[in-house]
């Protein structure tokens, strides 16, 4: 019969193995955890570098609140603030849900609702950043998930895991508001004009973000350009091809028609890197004041390329 003594090297061998696997799962709790608060802050950061941006045309800025009554910046940093952590716990549950990319959406779309909770809570009902919810959320989301299989992050890695996450829920899901009454303004855009709004751009991996406004932003940085000014250029970019759909249920087709021309004027005559920029900029901010404009949607995209470049700059490695 074997002595209770002789078993001690499997017993200690048992020990030093739990004790591996415990200490195993807590760094990678820990390096997690240090990821997903990684992605937060960026997503935060992005969202106060947006509106910073001053002066931009019929939107909330350093400079005036814009076509807007009921916000100011500080509305902003307050909403900002309250859904950081929504945006960490997005990032988190990309990385750590053992699910299916569509499950994946699934589940982050319950925690965006959440959050939506949250901004109207701290905004007094005021909505400052429903849309960057959706579009932040999912990239943090998508990110999470990319760090989680490891590997260098680039951007076709991150719009590939988005599309995957998105694709076929939001396509079914277009069908079916086609065929509804519309609670929300851009339900309406979609009844109205058919225009699938930010469900579209996430069904097409946010094409105008990444294949047009990104590299305008890649190239200021290469220039050394003035920080404001390279997130100006970027946001007239976008201005002159998005189909915003805040201007467009504010205003109809023919005021984003306008939108488009205003912004291209501008681009041809040099854009932000001009010495009087500032004024033209200044003067249509006025203008979008009086008719009571506020391209919203622009303001969010320019949020997911200043948080997408910061991202890949981060952990793909990318210098700009």
């Amino acid at each position: 019969m074997q002595s209770w003594k002789a078993g001690w090297p499997n017993r200690i061998l048992l020990y030093f193995k739990r004790k591996a696997e415990e200490m195993g799962k807590q760094a990678d709790t820990k390096y997690r955890k240090q990821i997903a608060l990684r992605i937060g802050s960026l997503a935060r950061k992005a969202l106060l570098e947006e509106v910073y941006t001053t002066p931009k045309p019929g939107l909330v800025d350093l400079c005036s609140n814009g076509a807007h009554t009921d916000m100011d910046v500080s509305v902003f940093e307050k909403s900002i603030d309250a859904l950081f952590p929504w945006f960490v716990r997005m990032a988190e549950q990309g990385y750590t849900w053992n699910c299916s990319t569509e499950e994946l959406f699934l589940g982050i779309r319950k925690t965006g609702i959440l959050a939506e909770k949250k901004m109207y809570q701290i905004t007094g009902g005021i909505n400052t950043h429903k849309g960057l919810i959706f579009t932040l959320g999912i990239f943090c989301a998508a990110a999470g998930r990319c760090a989680r299989e490891g590997g260098v992050l680039t951007l076709e890695r991150l719009i590939r895991t988005e599309q995957q996450m998105t694709y076929n829920v939001l396509m079914k899901e277009i069908e079916f508001l086609k065929e509804k009454e519309p609670d929300s303004n851009g339900e309406q855009n979609l009844k109205k004009y058919g225009s699938y709004g930010v469900r579209g751009e996430a069904i097409l991996g946010y094409p105008v973000i990444t294949k047009l406004a990104m590299p305008v932003m890649k190239e200021g940085m290469k220039r050394q350009e003035e920080w404001n000014r390279i997130k100006l250029q970027t946001l007239c970019v976008l201005m002159s091809q998005v189909e915003d759909s805040n201007v467009l249920f504010r205003k109809g087709p023919a005021a984003v028609v306008q939108m488009h021309r205003y912004a291209e004027d501008f681009l041809e005559k040099g854009g932000a890197y001009t010495e009087g920029s500032y004024k033209y900029l200044l003067e249509w901010d006025r203008e979008y004041i009086r008719e009571n404009i506020s391209p919203g949607g622009c303001a969010d995209s320019l949020a997911a390329v200043i948080f997408l470049t910061a991202l890949l700059r981060e952990f793909g490695g990318i210098e700009p």
